[in-house]
């Protein structure tokens, strides 16, 4: 063990200590100080309520008022209301499908008599008038309007983007064919021709899909979110009661509380009725339903929906009344609502955790590399070591140099953000995972950070090293090594959605990723084991990974 701490000590001051180290850990640190004045990290927009007033009488008052510019209660419990509507609509029967149903019935009666019609040349149209084809018409093109104006999920009916295509193009055959026909033999003619119509028609509305929640779902939710936002409401509303008859009309202290307990009252609404439409999601996406190509959807993501309801469970067990700031975890921003000392070191930390990573690339090149090619491996076996001592010594150095490199900059940073911005006084930072969510302090989640850097950087090491014992060609193993950091860091921001990927060893070993956060994008595993696992999983797959290239890596250099 002497000997694999004096190799290591040997070698680290070859790597860190020496004069050109040393002149670009101040060039580094220059161009970050520079960038801190230049560049400054901004602050999380804060989520607040539209109110008006100076005093905590007025933002109480228009809180009341019936002022349709700002937000008021009544529009606030309105949106509740809605809440309970999406459940109340999969209790009743889907009047929607029925109607076009009753709709589609309608045009195969018509046909029937169109048939008549080509047969015999008469038909009921013929002697009775066409009234029943436009009321049909009329019917249909009503429907379409009415489904249109529906939100998702206020109706139990679910068409495709294809299929409501389809269905207003054949409204707009039967409606033109109504009012441009000079007769009725021309219309009745026209409407024979259009027979793929009426085929569209029934197809659409046999294979519309009813979406139907249980029960025991439902209760759920509305245990869950309705009834929990509603208590919550009420405790808020008691509070601006008391808080106004506490104050005075002039008072002005009291305002920021009021504002925040409005605030609080609006996020409860939204977050009732935003995490019951993405329960739905989740049930629709159980169903296999390809909620993209859905009419009135839009764009999908898994991942999303999941964040969002944890987000939306922990605020609505929340017992604070007066939240105002619903913290975050962005990839370079600690996401307080002011710029503080955490945010800034946070902020360059990522920037200098890319250089560290360059940097041990390059450690693992000069002792593996160079100094295989100038000798200097030779003479150090000459000794009375043996080739462990060796291999691992030299690992060490690798791995003291960026840890002194992520630590010197992780303190100055620290010092220098303090200086300018202020700390986060006993404020906690909530991570939301996919479904679960972690409170840390603002200093542990930059200390996550930092650790998270350290693991990439061992990566990269272990893998130059390999590359450096695979052939004599250093510089071009060196140059491949940086290649496949490079690519991997592009292709991680543009590939991190595919699974195939993610399964890849040389994504980003961040654990900042691991434990959540708004953005998952450049996470370890972001797809296969952090969605459907936990950070345990993803990071034992990333010691084994490491542990085994280490493994054979040593061998490797032994043989050689």
């Amino acid at each position: 063990m002497k000997k694999i701490l004096q190799i290591a000590r040997y070698d680290f001051k070859r790597l860190a200590l020496n004069p050109i180290t040393l002149i670009g850990y101040a060039i580094v640190l220059v161009a970050c100080l520079i960038l801190g004045f230049a560049y400054k990290i901004p602050a999380t927009p804060q989520y607040s309520a539209s109110l008006a007033g100076e005093t905590t009488h007025e933002v109480f008052n228009s809180f009341v008022s019936n002022n349709t510019t700002l937000d008021i209660k009544e529009n606030m419990d309105a949106i509740l209301n809605d809440a309970k509507i999406l459940i109340d609509v999969q209790n009743s029967p889907c009047l929607e499908a029925e109607q076009l149903t009753q709709i589609s019935h309608s045009f195969d009666e018509i046909w029937s008599e169109l048939e008549r019609y080509n047969v015999w040349g008469q038909c009921e149209y013929t002697i009775s008038g066409t009234a029943p084809i436009s009321q049909a018409a009329n019917k249909l093109l009503t429907f379409i309007q009415n489904f249109k104006s529906l939100s998702k999920f206020h109706t139990k009916l679910v068409l495709s983007n294809s299929q409501m295509s389809q269905l207003e193009e054949v409204s707009k055959f039967f409606t033109q064919t109504v009012s441009n026909s000079t007769n009725t033999h021309a219309m009745l003619q026209t409407l024979y021709n259009g027979k793929a119509h009426f085929n569209t028609l029934k197809q659409v509305s046999v294979k519309a899909f009813t979406f139907n929640v249980d029960n025991v779902h439902l209760e759920s939710f509305n245990l869950d979110y309705i009834q929990r936002a509603e208590v919550k409401l009420t405790q808020i509303y008691a509070e601006m009661l008391s808080l106004r008859s506490k104050t005075t009309v002039r008072d002005v202290d009291n305002v920021s509380n009021m504002k925040a307990l409005a605030t609080n009252y609006k996020l409860t609404c939204e977050s009732a009725k935003k995490a019951i439409e993405n329960e739905y999601t989740l049930l629709m996406d159980k169903l296999s339903i390809k909620i993209n190509k859905m009419y009135g959807y839009g764009k999908f993501s898994l991942e999303e929906t999941k964040l969002y309801l944890s987000v939306a469970k922990h605020f609505l067990e929340d017992d604070s009344l007066y939240f105002s700031s619903h913290q975050q975890a962005l990839n370079f921003n600690t996401a307080s609502y002011k710029r503080t000392a955490f945010d800034h070191s946070y902020f360059m930390m990522c920037i200098v955790g890319f250089l560290t990573v360059l940097f041990g690339i390059f450690c693992a090149y000069k002792l593996f590399g160079r100094d295989r090619r100038n000798g200097k491996m030779d003479l150090i076996l000459s000794q009375k070591v043996t080739f462990n001592q060796v291999f691992i010594g030299k690992f060490l150095a690798v791995l003291w140099s960026t840890s002194f490199c992520v630590l010197i900059f992780a303190i100055i940073t620290m010092i220098w953000g303090s200086i300018f911005y202020g700390f986060l006084p006993g404020s906690m930072l909530a991570v939301f995972n996919l479904n679960k969510v972690y409170t840390i302090s603002p200093f542990l989640f930059l200390l996550i950070k930092l650790i998270g850097i350290e693991l990439q950087a061992i990566f990269y090491s272990v893998l130059t090293i390999f590359l450096m014992n695979v052939t004599r060609k250093f510089d071009i193993m060196f140059a491949v090594a940086l290649a496949i950091f490079v690519a991997s860091t592009v292709c991680n921001i543009f590939l991190n959605g595919q699974l195939w990927w993610c399964l890849l060893p040389f994504i980003h070993a961040d654990i900042t990723c691991f434990l959540g956060g708004a953005t998952m994008s450049t996470g370890f595993l972001k797809t296969s084991l952090f969605s459907y696992g936990n950070f345990f999983i993803s990071f034992v797959y990333y010691i084994v990974l490491v542990g085994l290239l280490f493994a054979f890596t040593k061998q490797l250099f032994k043989k050689n």
